[in-house]
């Protein structure tokens, strides 16, 4: 190797890196203790009953914890509504990097990038709770911005993953296939979710594939 002469950085390690960089900042430390046992409760609260049913006491009631617990942690429903949408997307912004950590040594093999982002929906699947809650908060966040921050926070990342696989397989307008795969993927996820459970796997097992293969460009 000659001195000075810089080694290319895989587009997929390149945008893994990105991402991290950019999200140092900004990026809410995970819950923990009581803190976190208040937001699992929450995620079942408004994965059964909708955001209308997110109240202080019915996320103690949930939580199995005494009448004003969840008031003294998040003082108002603002700012429960913002700590459950930073706690789920936490959540998932751990799958994406471990994603993309995988995808990194191999983002031309389409095979086994397919296996992985199968298995991260797959994942995903399993805790249907989290899912469906992302999905009520999202939807709130059209009309709440604060909201709609920590989401475009977290959709930036699977963006930067989904372009820098696009980009490793040759795609010269890996930014738009990206926008479209991640919006793909989003429905695919939402779809399984409505599935039944015998069904789901199947599903998502036979759409995924496809969505990976259209990242590469044509040769």
């Amino acid at each position: 190797m000659q001195v000075g002469v810089a080694l290319e950085v895989h587009p997929v390690r390149r945008a893994r890196d990105r991402h991290n960089d950019g999200m140092t900042s900004r990026e809410t430390p995970a819950a923990t203790g009581r803190r976190a046992e208040l937001l699992e409760a929450a995620v079942e609260v408004v994965a059964d009953l909708g955001l209308r049913g997110l109240t202080h006491r019915s996320v103690d009631a949930r939580a199995g914890l005494p009448e004003g617990t969840c008031s003294a942690y998040f003082r108002s429903r603002e700012a429960l509504l913002i700590g459950l949408a930073e706690h789920v997307a936490a959540s998932m912004s751990r799958d994406v990097d471990e994603m993309a950590t995988l995808a990194s040594t191999h983002a031309d093999d389409t095979d086994a990038l397919a296996t992985e982002a199968t298995d991260l929906l797959l994942r995903w699947l399993d805790r249907p709770q989290v899912v469906r809650t992302q999905g009520e908060l999202s939807l709130e966040a059209v009309r709440r911005p604060e909201l709609m921050k920590v989401f475009q926070n977290w959709r930036a990342g699977l963006d930067t993953l989904v372009a820098g696989i696009s980009e490793a397989g040759g795609s010269p307008d890996s930014g738009i296939r990206a926008s479209v795969a991640v919006a793909a993927l989003e429905g695919v996820l939402g779809s399984a979710t409505r599935m039944s459970e015998d069904k789901r796997e199947d599903f998502v097992r036979a759409a995924v594939p496809m969505l990976v293969r259209g990242l590469h460009a044509d040769r």
